[in-house]
């Protein structure tokens, strides 16, 4: 009996030394392993995002992230990269400093920190202000590629594309290409709205379109192409047929400039009212949690005249403190002041989206903004700008490539017990196991006693 014991000891000591030697090596190899032992699983991949990835194991995916060294999200997003790349066989990334590569971030094309770039064979997409809902969709678009034909329209002094002034479209039009779209300028009269084009876009013009003109662009929306109009505010009498081209599609181009000035404290301008207000409901503003700021901006809102086959929805709204001033020659004067009789009290839509909902034709799209500015290389980066510009060209596209990941909450849940149930927990706490301890440690110390 002693010799069993003595083996049994020999057998335990050395499973003790196989153990410590398994975890020192464990501690001192790179090695990435996670349990996630709460019931609704807070803690691991949704499974949105796992089921994308599956999908995704024949291609390698290779991330660049552009973030300054000490950003203090840096840390949080790389446990979320080494969960993904368990689920990925060729799963790969790099973190950089765009301070640090200068060289490499304008190689490619980034201007602003937190920047993703998603590389996979020859498609690439990328993503600024990086959120898992946004890495789940940028996943989801390699895995359905799908290149997106954007046309804008030139003749009528509209933003100039190449332009790399604070005026100009050259950032906006740069951002696009970085997500697979084809950029082209077209002028109307000449090559009406070519079939390649999914999108056109009247970015800012500072004249009427001619009747014709008009016309290209509501056959190409009867076809089912999406119709971006950016309409600045314009001299009083101006821009008449954009009133009477959106009264068409029941919407209401307003006359009027918007004035803030709770935005000057957010350090806004008076003419540059901040937005903060979306309609969660629509695909184009559901995912907005930033700002966006319109440099001068008209108000944009449904019509009184319901258009049958058309569902009109605001998308965006000024704060309360805003009105829509009436008077333009005052305004220009600097006198900005609300009168009850003429001027119309926020909040106020800037942006509406239009969407053709009868049975058997196109589903054409338009949206229609009060303003130009915003997506101009001085304004596009500012807070969530670029984000809205992006989210509506998708929409005007028909870019449904989209998921909806939503991590569970970890909540708190009180375990509430009756009398009978508490009694039992009391007495297997208090009891049961403390004397299972002194038994089994009893026996031990009995047995090494007649063994020693």
């Amino acid at each position: 009996m002693r010799q069993f014991f003595l083996k049994f000891q020999l057998l335990f000591e050395a499973a003790i030394l196989l153990a410590t030697l398994t975890l020192v090596y464990v501690v001192i190899q790179p090695f990435h392993e996670r349990w996630d032992m709460t019931r609704d699983k807070v803690y691991s991949l949704p499974r949105a995002t796992t089921g994308v990835l599956r999908d995704l194991k024949d291609r390698p995916i290779d991330l660049l992230l552009f973030f300054s060294q000490d950003d203090p999200s840096r840390q949080g997003l790389d446990v979320f990269l080494k969960e993904c790349s368990r689920h990925h066989p060729e799963f790969h990334y790099v973190f950089y400093d765009p301070n640090r590569r200068p060289q490499l971030a304008r190689k490619f094309n980034v201007s602003v920190a937190k920047t993703v770039i998603f590389r996979s064979g020859d498609r690439e997409e990328r993503l600024v202000g990086p959120t898992e809902e946004g890495f789940t969709n940028a996943f989801l678009r390699l895995l359905h590629p799908k290149d997106l034909d954007v046309c804008f329209v030139t003749g009528h002094g509209e933003v100039v594309l190449d332009d790399d002034a604070t005026g100009g479209y050259l950032r906006f039009r740069d951002t696009l290409q970085g997500y697979n779209a084809k950029i082209h300028g077209i002028v109307l009269t000449r090559d009406h709205v070519p079939d390649a084009c999914q999108v056109v876009v009247v970015g800012g013009p500072r004249w009427d379109l001619t009747p014709e003109e008009f016309a290209d662009l509501d056959k190409a929306f009867q076809k089912g192409k999406g119709l971006f109009l950016l309409i600045d505010p314009m001299d009083p009498g101006a821009g008449n047929a954009f009133i009477e081209f959106a009264k068409k599609y029941g919407v209401a181009l307003g006359q009027n400039v918007i004035v803030d000035k709770v935005s000057r404290m957010v350090g806004g301008d008076f003419l540059m009212p901040l937005v903060s207000q979306y309609l969660v409901t629509h695909p184009v503003t559901k995912s907005m949690k930033q700002a966006t700021f319109f440099p001068l901006v008209r108000t944009v809102q449904p019509s009184a005249d319901v258009v049958a086959g058309l569902e009109v929805v605001p998308l965006a709204m000024t704060g309360d403190g805003s009105w829509a001033e009436t008077n333009l020659p005052a305004l220009e004067d600097g006198n900005a002041t609300f009168d009850m009789k003429t001027d119309i009290a926020g909040p106020l839509p800037v942006a509406v989206a239009v969407e053709k909902k009868q049975a058997g034709t196109g589903a054409g799209r338009m949206i229609l903004v009060g303003d130009g500015d915003f997506l101009t290389n001085g304004y596009l980066d500012l807070s969530g700008n670029k984000e809205l510009g992006l989210n509506m060209v998708r929409w005007l596209a028909s870019d449904d490539r989209f998921m909806d990941v939503k991590r569970p909450e970890l909540r708190f849940k009180p375990l509430l017990l009756d009398v009978p149930h508490r009694t039992q927990l009391m007495i297997l706490l208090l009891g049961v196991y403390p004397l299972a301890f002194f038994v089994l440690g009893g026996t031990y110390l009995v047995i090494r006693f007649r063994t020693s």
